[in-house]
């Protein structure tokens, strides 16, 4: 079915604008019966990992438009190479929310043979914005040099205007993730933009590679208007590259001022990246930090002290870990004494061992155990056992699609969640029909309630908010989809795909470098700077679905 002129305009500007079109249900064919059957199917397939090669060409070949996209998205999850022959077997639809989820599709299965035709993508005049922002973003995880050539002639050709920005902004990050370090021009003439989501996107790109040959962009950067962009910027003037670039001096002294930024991303990026320097004005900046109000700021600094191993910062870790300090920079502190003042250690970790909070006794009564002589050692639990796919019966697939894949694909608003935490109330909106798998668990867990008490045991400033594992959750299949990891994004932990369980995770930054390879469950719509103020003991105190309206 091809769909309206105006129908594929306003799919195209709901997908740029970050996820998956909802639009009203009159411009939708139904859902009937046999359409959520043969979408149970998928969920089914998606579920046991298997390729069913017929059956997945049969259902790419539906009479029903959302029954084939699904199924594009089910040889992405199920992430076998031979689904490219399936994918490719056809031309690429004229309806744009096909187009890009089969290009979305392809990216995932990073396959190197695809790149000519995701380059005949980028450089056909033709292709609609969507498709070319997700042909760019499929390069970027293919991430070889060939890949990141490609992505180069484009953000060197291309030219700023309604149909190209956003592509130019998916370009950036893909270039960024690239394995092999490159001519760095294609990046630096995007950095002067009036638009201030491609000049971070830029500094990203010239930052994640650890190219000395970007030092001297991002001290210019480092002055930008937008805090992002400083923030980002800093984060590239650690000693190593900026020696490299004969530019050390004029970094340091550029980081001894981004300690005193407005912006507290920007003081935290600055600490972290002076933590690489072993000159003395940059340890007595830690250790001014050391007594910030701010955890970000203390907590980095405590890290970045046990780096330097100087004796004199002794005192300063020391009086870090007393009692009266948060938790989370006492086992910092305790953390980095542990490198090299052991015994002032032990005598935090002995004080913390009677704290009132769960996560602080626990850590460190783990140091003790590890740093005492002859002490039972905790055993280590192996690589973690990913369970056998086994299929539920086709009915409970089937009320999974009646229950989150209908209502997103008729356009209604999307469930929502309310936790309560130590810190304040945090409400997600979640991506129900593109994560139905892990809505259905995610639902499950809410009203069983088993997350309440779960505490955040990864804090990492600027960076994510990580739970514990949550009691009695099991391991999920990811089901990676086209929103991005983004500030406030809901995920969960893993160490690979369908590795992971929850507890969850709450994004503080995007995180560019890891998309294609955590399942978006949903974002914060409020209750951010909660997320931001979250410290390591924290806890989820109560938790509800809210209808939504």
């Amino acid at each position: 079915m091809i769909l309206s002129r105006s129908l594929r305009r306003l799919i195209a500007c709901s997908l740029v604008l970050g996820g998956p079109a909802r639009v009203a249900a009159q411009s939708h064919p139904r859902l009937d019966s046999t359409a959520v059957t043969d979408i149970a199917k998928l969920l089914m397939l998606e579920d046991t990992r298997t390729f069913d090669a017929p059956e997945l060409a049969r259902l790419l070949n539906s009479k029903h438009p959302e029954v084939r996209r699904r199924a594009m998205l089910a040889i992405a999850h199920i992430k076998q190479k031979a689904g490219i022959e399936l994918l490719r077997a056809r031309p690429l639809p004229a309806d744009t929310a096909l187009a890009a989820t089969m290009v979305f599709a392809v990216g995932q299965l990073r396959d190197t043979l695809t790149i000519p035709w995701l380059d005949s993508l980028l450089t056909n005049p033709r292709t609609s914005p969507t498709v070319l922002a997700e042909a760019a973003s499929a390069l970027g995880k293919i991430k070889t040099s060939a890949a990141r050539e490609a992505l180069g002639r484009f953000l060197l050709k291309t030219t700023a205007v309604p149909r190209t920005n956003d592509a130019i902004g998916e370009a950036l990050l893909a270039i960024g993730r690239a394995n092999a370090r490159g001519d760095i021009s294609p990046i630096a003439r995007w950095t002067t933009s009036a638009n201030e989501e491609i000049r971070w996107r830029a500094t990203w790109a010239l930052f994640r590679p650890r190219d000395p040959m970007a030092v001297r962009d991002l001290l210019t950067l480092a002055n930008d208007r937008s805090a992002t962009v400083r923030s980002w910027a800093v984060r590239g003037l650690v000693k190593s590259q900026a020696d490299s670039a004969s530019l050390g001096v004029q970094a340091l002294a550029k980081l001894l001022g981004a300690v005193h930024d407005a912006d507290r991303r920007v003081r935290t990026e600055a600490i972290r990246a002076l933590a690489t320097y072993p000159d003395s004005s940059a340890l007595s900046a830690l250790v001014t930090a050391l007594h910030s109000p701010d955890s970000w700021e203390s907590v980095s600094a405590a890290e970045g002290l046990a780096r330097a191993k100087a004796g004199w910062t002794i005192p300063a870790l020391v009086d870090a870990g007393k009692p009266s300090r948060p938790c989370a920079l006492r086992a910092t502190a305790m953390r980095s004494l542990q490198q090299f003042a052991l015994e002032d250690a032990r005598a935090i970790a002995s004080a913390m061992s009677r704290d009132t909070a769960t996560y602080c006794q626990n850590i460190a009564v783990q140091l003790l155990r590890d740093t005492i002589p002859g002490a039972a050692r905790g055993g280590g639990r192996g690589p973690r056992q990913i369970p056998k796919p086994v299929a539920r019966p086709l009915a409970e697939y089937r009320a999974i699609v009646q229950k989150w894949i209908v209502p997103a694909y008729m356009g209604r608003a999307l469930p929502r969640a309310r936790w309560e935490t130590s810190r304040g109330t945090i409400d997600l909106e979640l991506y129900a029909g593109d994560a139905p798998l892990a809505m259905d668990a995610f639902e499950r867990i809410m009203n069983a309630e088993t997350i309440i008490g779960t505490e955040f045991t990864r804090v990492v400033p600027d960076f994510v908010d990580q739970q514990a594992p949550i009691r009695d959750a099991v391991i999920q299949r990811d089901e990676v989809n086209r929103h991005r990891l983004t500030r406030g994004n809901l995920a969960w932990a893993s160490s690979g795909l369908d590795t992971g369980r929850p507890g969850y995770t709450l994004n503080h930054t995007p995180q560019p470098h890891n998309e294609g390879d955590f399942t978006s469950l949903g974002r914060v719509v409020a209750g951010q700077d909660v997320v931001d103020r979250i410290q390591l003991g924290d806890a989820v105190l109560s938790v509800k679905m809210i209808s939504p309206r």
